[in-house]
């Protein structure tokens, strides 16, 4: 097929390939830059519920050293007791080392005992399974009391 096409036109068909594959180029080219710039925009943008707000009021410090009114902030996964590397640390003789676990899932805070052995109360009711907290609640962890707070 080739030969038989006269010279001139060969070189045009050449030429046509030649921008085809060139605009082709270019157009694969921005449609990564754009994926990329949508990637990075995304991921640049805070999601929601990235930052839980929340917070626990001491209420009643028991022996713990605690402040009463002390405001404590809560991580996403949040472990209360006596052990250096808890998140919120109480030193009492009634505190696990780690004693309760707070975690943030969706759009609510749950409180889960960690196998204490004086247990967990949230509202006075002893903590058996993870249950869900609200604003207001009060989570008591030996002789310490704390508050939920936003």
């Amino acid at each position: 097929m080739i030969s038989f096409l006269p010279f001139d036109w060969f070189v045009l068909l050449l030429r046509v390939v030649f921008i085809f594959l060139l605009y082709f180029f270019l157009f694969q080219v921005v449609r990564v830059i754009l994926r990329e710039l949508q990637t990075f925009a995304a991921s640049s943008r805070p999601a929601k519920g990235a930052e839980p707000s929340g917070h626990l009021i001491v209420k009643g410090p028991g022996g713990s050293g605690l402040r009463l009114g002390a405001r404590l902030d809560l991580d996403p996964v949040t472990v209360i007791g006596r052990h250096p590397r808890a998140t919120i640390r109480i030193d009492d003789g009634f505190v696990s080392s780690e004693h309760a676990q707070i975690t943030r899932n969706g759009d609510g805070w749950w409180v889960t005992d960690l196998g204490s052995t004086n247990g967990t109360l949230l509202n006075g009711n002893s903590v058996t399974v993870p249950m869900e907290l609200r604003y207001g609640d009060v989570i008591e962890i030996g002789d310490v009391q704390l508050q939920m707070a936003p």
